[in-house]
């Protein structure tokens, strides 16, 4: 599935862009979340020259994660900025410091400090919106998935979700340590085990 735009269609003012883009369309991994209904997508095209175009926008949706500490599964909002230049493939990608903007001392340090864009092709005179947009969806994704920061997690012994309660097996345990009751069973597991041999009395 393709957000297909043609250049042609564009004023010199710019297109206001309205999409919904379905989850699948997306083609997310497990790891990189469920997208829940529709991604909404609005922003504007402009036409920088022949050769190349410019979006800016932002992306709104909710999105399911797994949760790395007890397995629930959460929801989210998205509202995520989504910015992306294109160009035709036969034009040379200009770097950022010479697009029009003047090389000035003070204009290239204003232009270090703004965040790198990524470049997409321009097939004919047609665009395609959904890679960007999957990119960023991607990029957002979490390196850790929390259903809330001081999640416990699972009970190492019985599985058990502690966020829900202490299920018994050992201490309770604290967000500052998850991990309490799997130190607990390796510290029982460690301990010397007691001699099952008998010394008969008066030997």
């Amino acid at each position: 599935m393709s957000l297909t735009i043609n250049l042609l269609d564009v004023p010199p003012s710019g297109l206001e862009i309205h999409h919904e883009v379905e989850p699948s369309a997306l083609s997310l991994s497990h790891d990189e979340g469920t997208v829940i209904g529709n991604l909404s997508c609005s922003g504007n095209l402009f036409l920088i020259d022949e050769h190349s175009a410019h979006f800016q926008g932002v992306l709104s949706g909710r999105v399911a994660r797994e949760c790395v500490r007890c397995l629930a599964i959460f929801e989210e909002s998205l509202s995520l900025p989504c910015e992306a230049e294109f160009q035709k493939s036969s034009n040379a990608i200009i770097p950022k410091i010479a697009k029009g903007k003047g090389v000035k001392r003070h204009d290239v340090s204003l232009q270090e400090n703004e965040p790198d864009e990524d470049v997409y092709p321009i097939s004919g005179n047609d665009i395609d919106l959904l890679p960007p947009i999957r990119e960023q969806v991607i990029l957002a994704t979490p390196l850790q998935s929390l259903c809330k920061e001081d999640c416990l997690g699972l009970c190492q012994e019985c599985g058990a979700n502690l966020n829900e309660g202490v299920c018994g097996c050992y201490t309770p345990v604290t967000a500052a340590s998850p991990a309490s009751p799997f130190k607990q069973v390796l510290s029982r597991q460690n301990q010397p085990k007691r001699s099952s041999v008998t010394v008969p009395r008066g030997s």
